[in-house]
């Protein structure tokens, strides 16, 4: 039977919003012997090495960031924090200026049977210092916001051969899947064969990427896409990009998937690892955090948390809260441990499977990553409530003493 005996902590609880001197451990720095691969005990989960899994999580205000002048910058903010990991896209035309294609005589426009070396220079010299870093770097070889939306398709599309789509790109508003750009390779659902010039310069383009990136081993290939009417396109530039690492003896990291895009704010970064996430990232505003003050600190509180428990160990433990409207998430390791996040200020009834009353430590990491631990002593009974005030959240970790 249970008892609802409720344990009152009101200061032992609280989430410690203080700095302090905590430290953490920063991802190793890769090397010709670490190379990125799938975890051999699941090939969800990332390694250096096959046998250590490594969870992946990281930030960025831009989205092409090597084009920034800042980016060196802000990669040492994002190992000091603690990230090992950042996303970012490879644009025709930024707001910089910046294409991937050389420009004609008079600069008025693109030649898109030259590459600009600048561009990608600027792209290995940043792989470069992340690699040093330890940090993984994720291309989304697309910028599908760009191609659909606004200038930055204009630049990959400007040649003679494929002006008329231009025109019908800027005159038309298209559907999900519609989008001509998408349609030049074969088996998509309005496949033309005219589309073919294009395809030749987005081949072009790809393979100038991969030049770039194959040597690499902190590189992943991201052709997710976001509803499944882009499947074929998908699927295209998976094995374009996969049999072109074979042909240089290297295997490409390929990242493939429906993925409808989303905001992600602190909570949503910090449940997605709960539940079970091998990668989260803050993206840049306005779909996320970017790299602010509070995507810092998330990924910080992440990394302590790692030191008691380990998050691929974790699994989703929904019966260890007693309200069905709680806000907080929970999961456990199996081994009577359990890890607790709330997202905002407020409190958890809890409902543990332990077999005997035993004093448990109780560790409360803050939302900018201090931790403090006390020790719950029994009688407790089969459930009690924690609390907290800290308006940002924070993580719950308890551990029975054996």
């Amino acid at each position: 039977m249970l008892r609802n005996l409720l344990f009152l902590l009101p200061l032992l609880f609280l989430f410690w919003a203080c700095t302090d001197s905590t430290s953490f451990d920063l991802p190793a720095p890769a090397s010709p012997e670490r190379i990125l691969q799938p975890w051999s005990q699941d090939v969800n989960r990332w390694s250096w090495d096959g046998e250590t899994p490594e969870l992946l999580l990281g930030a960025s205000s831009f989205e092409a960031p090597f084009l920034e002048k800042e980016w060196k910058e802000e990669l040492n903010y994002l190992k000091k924090a603690g990230g090992n990991y950042v996303r970012i896209s490879l644009p025709a035309l930024d707001s910089a200026g910046y294409s991937p294609f050389g420009s004609t005589e008079g600069g008025s426009g693109y030649d898109l049977t030259t590459f600009s070396q600048d561009y990608w220079k600027k792209l290995e010299t940043y792989l470069t210092y992340a690699s040093g870093l330890g940090v993984v770097v994720e291309i989304d070889v697309w910028d599908l916001r760009g191609i659909s939306g606004g200038s930055g398709g204009r630049g990959i599309w400007m040649s003679s051969e494929s002006e008329p789509l231009i025109k019908a790109t800027l005159e038309k508003e298209f559907l999900p899947g519609e989008h001509p750009f998408f349609q030049t390779v074969p088996g998509s659902m309005q496949h033309r064969e005219k589309y073919g010039a294009v395809l030749d310069i987005q081949r072009y383009f790809v393979d100038r990427m991969l030049t770039t990136t194959l040597p690499f081993t902190n590189v992943i290939y991201n052709v997710q896409v976001p509803d499944n009417s882009l499947i074929p396109w998908m699927v295209y530039w998976a094995k374009h990009i996969e049999a072109s690492g074979k042909g240089q003896g290297r295997t490409a990291l390929i990242n493939a998937g429906i993925v409808p895009e989303r905001r992600v704010n602190v909570a949503r970064f910090n449940e997605s690892v709960l539940r079970g996430a091998a990668v989260a990232f803050h993206r840049p505003k306005p779909n996320g955090n970017g790299m602010n003050g509070l995507a810092q600190a998330s990924i910080r509180g992440l990394r302590v948390v790692e030191r008691h428990l380990k998050f691929h160990e974790l699994r989703p433990a929904p019966d260890l809260l007693l309200e069905d409207d709680t806000e907080a998430t929970a999961a456990t390791d199996g081994k009577g441990n359990y890890l607790i996040y709330l997202p905002a200020a407020g409190s958890v009834n809890l409902s543990p499977d332990w077999e005997a009353e035993v004093p448990v430590d109780v560790t409360v990491v803050g939302y900018l990553g201090t931790q403090r631990t006390e020790v719950l002593q029994p009688p407790y009974g089969d459930s009690f409530r924690l609390y907290t005030e800290e308006e940002k959240g924070g993580w719950m970790i308890l551990k029975p003493q054996r």
